[in-house]
C-alpha cells in the first residue's frame, strides 16, 4: 500500500490528540481554546482544527461541564468534538477517506460504525403524502417573487 495511493478508502482507526486550555474566567464566561488533531493509522492522513470555546453560566453549572464523563473523558471535549464532528465528516469526504467516529470515546471503532450507518440510511424510506395545489391556493398564497400585475 502506498501512502499516495488516492483510492484508499479503509483506514484501520484514528488517533486523536485533543488540548484545551482556559485562556479568561470570571464570574459568568469561561473561555477555551481547543485543538482537536486526527491521526490515520496508516498515518498518511492528519486532519486538524482548533478554535475557540465560550461557556456561560453560573460557576456550578460550569464546573458540570467540566468534570469527566463515565469513560473519563472531559464532557466539555465531548460537546466540542459533537460540534466539529461534521466538519471533521466533510473533510474526509473530501479526501476521500473513512470518517473518524462520530463519539470521540469510539476512536477505535471508525470503519464498521460508518459502513453500519451508510446500510441504515441507505435502506430507510419514508411516505410523504402529496397534496394536489387548487385554484384557491394560488390565490390565498400568491407567489411573492413575481408581483401582480
Amino acid at each position: 500500500m502506498s501512502k499516495n495511493d488516492p483510492k484508499l478508502t479503509q483506514l484501520e482507526k484514528y488517533d486523536v490528540d485533543a488540548n484545551i486550555d482556559e485562556v479568561q474566567s470570571d464570574d459568568e464566561i469561561s473561555v477555551f481554546t481547543y485543538k482537536f488533531t486526527a491521526l490515520s493509522n496508516p498515518k498518511n492522513v492528519r486532519l486538524s482544527i482548533a478554535g475557540t470555546a465560550k461557556i456561560s453560566g453560573d460557576t456550578m453549572e460550569r464546573d458540570e461541564i467540566l468534570e469527566n464523563d463515565d469513560e473519563g473523558i472531559p464532557k466539555i471535549l465531548t460537546v466540542i468534538y459533537q460540534e466539529l464532528f461534521p466538519t471533521f465528516f466533510l473533510l474526509s469526504k473530501t479526501l476521500n477517506v473513512s470518517c473518524p467516529p462520530h463519539k470521540i470515546g469510539q476512536m477505535g471503532a471508525g470503519v464498521d460504525n460508518e459502513l453500519s450507518e451508510e446500510v441504515a440510511v441507505e435502506n430507510e424510506s419514508i411516505d410523504v403524502p402529496v397534496e394536489a395545489e387548487s385554484e384557491t391556493d394560488s390565490v390565498e398564497n400568491p407567489d411573492m417573487t413575481q408581483p401582480n400585475v
